[in-house]
């Protein structure tokens, strides 16, 4: 499981390299966007933040203990049991007041 989240940091982190070194898929050697200057900056930054925000969830990711969730699920489970109960409660209210 490392070894995946350890390769796909390095994408992401060479992904987002690529983006601030080079950027554009097609350079634009004709010189068509000179109008809209900021428009291919805008593009580049913004995919470099969704690089960030990806690389910072597989962080995130790789930090969980995934052994022990099960158990660490079925224990919040178990103590969400009476708000559960209250949840069934208030739907059933609700949708005999909305099917009337």
């Amino acid at each position: 499981m490392h070894r995946m989240m350890a390769v796909l940091a390095l994408a992401s982190a060479a992904f987002g390299a690529w983006v601030l070194v080079g950027g554009s898929i097609a350079p634009d050697v004709m010189g068509r966007g000179v109008g809209g200057g900021s428009a291919g900056l805008h593009g580049s930054y913004s995919i470099w933040t969704i690089g960030l925000v990806m690389g910072l969830g597989i962080a995130w990711i790789v930090a969980v203990d995934w052994k022990s969730f099960p158990e660490r699920f079925g224990d919040w489970l178990r103590l969400q049991r009476r708000r559960f109960a209250w949840l069934l409660v208030g739907g059933a209210c609700a949708s005999i007041l909305l099917l009337f």
